[in-house]
């Protein structure tokens, strides 16, 4: 058993002085005349003495004892104890890296000027390329069971956000945070001013790809996938991408992560939001105003990538297409050895401490009540 909050434990120093307040009266160098407790005077004092006190005042320290108990188990029920257990557990699952581009093309809008209008009259925004993704994603790893997911976000550079997890929920949490570069920009300052994650002036895949293979080639997991989400050719890596699918590609079938390819955006309707000479986001009834963006992503280069890697290629013009180019993604096998299974045990010390207190207040209120 371990305890979360161990911090509490300070608490059980206030008891000594508390229980001799509560014996007489004051503590001691807060001790004053006025402050004493009233006294009786006996006319015969050894006759007093003399007297055997009863049963009852013999079990006077009872309510003191559960007021003493209840407030250490109250104290325990703070500090969270918690239990782990360890489990082996075995399925079919996949460790899957997830590449995703969030360079600045990725604010781009893949519908046509009326499909926008239509949506911004219904005081809907339209969905950007790094939107689209993002949901895609989610619904991916909420679906997931067994599969370890970790994510590479990559524009001008590329970044490992978090690596192979089966928490889900922090990978999502994590993904929720991504914030992708607006292209506004300031003079007199470098970089996106909206709190970008990454800076989304370029594009380097051949980077991102290195950082996926790397993660899985430190994992022990038998079904390795590598995910790669983009709309742009390389533009920023330090290694090639081509180099970096064709190592992919010459090893061992038994060891190779298979390399998916997603291209997305790349059809002929394309609009992006309009960015003004003062580097701010046109506006237009406190909307983007959205202009015609031609994509110049080399379809060719990108279904190499993954004809190098003896991976799979896809290309989707719409989000229907992309979702479901993502469903059929294989299902390979893994194996954890040992989950941590935590559970909290605060409960019992907590009914305890309230019995424990409720049993003195209920004695001192009536068996053992003192007078005056």
């Amino acid at each position: 058993m371990s305890f979360q909050h161990p911090w509490f434990f300070l608490l059980l120093l206030l008891l000594p002085p508390l229980f001799y307040w509560r014996r007489h009266g004051t503590l001691r160098f807060w001790r004053h005349p006025l402050l004493a407790l009233p006294t009786w005077g006996f006319a015969n004092w050894n006759a007093v003495k003399a007297a055997r006190p009863g049963m009852r005042a013999g079990l006077a320290f009872i309510p003191e004892l559960l007021l003493a108990l209840g407030l250490l188990a109250l104290v325990v029920a703070l500090a969270r104890p918690v239990t782990e257990d360890y489990e082996d557990l075995e399925g079919e699952g996949l460790d899957i890296m997830v590449c995703l581009d969030m360079s600045s093309s990725m604010n781009a809008v893949d519908l046509s000027d009326l499909q926008i209008g239509q949506l911004l009259s219904q005081g809907k925004s339209p969905k950007n390329r790094f939107e689209t993704a993002r949901d895609v994603l989610r619904e991916f790893i909420t679906q997931r069971k067994g599969d370890r997911i970790g994510l590479v976000v990559f524009a001008s550079d590329a970044w490992m956000k978090f690596p192979l997890t089966l928490d889900y929920q922090a990978a999502l949490g994590h993904l929720n945070a991504l914030v992708l570069d607006s292209q506004e920009r300031e003079r007199d300052r470098e970089g996106c001013i909206n709190g970008c994650t990454i800076n989304g002036e370029s594009t380097a895949v051949g980077d991102a790809l290195a950082r996926a293979y790397k993660r899985l080639a430190d994992s022990d997991g038998k079904g390795k996938v590598i995910i790669l989400i983009t709309d742009g050719n390389d533009n920023a890596s330090q290694l090639k991408p081509l180099d970096v699918a064709k190592h992919l590609g010459a090893m061992d079938d038994g060891q190779r992560p298979r390399l998916y390819t997603f291209l997305i955006g790349s059809g002929n309707d394309s609009r992006i939001p309009a960015i003004q000479r003062n580097g701010r986001q046109a506006l237009e009834g406190g909307m983007p105003v959205y202009i015609p963006y031609e994509s110049k992503v080399d379809e060719a280069r990108i279904r190499e990538l993954a004809d190098a890697a003896k991976g799979v290629f896809q290309v989707s013009y719409t989000d229907e297409q992309f979702r479901k180019n993502f469903a059929s993604l294989e299902r390979g096998a893994w194996k954890e050895e040992r989950v941590t299974l935590r559970n909290e045990e605060f409960e019992l010390p907590l009914a305890v401490a309230m019995a424990l207190l409720l049993g003195a207040f209920v004695l001192q209120c009536t068996v053992f009540r003192r007078f005056p």
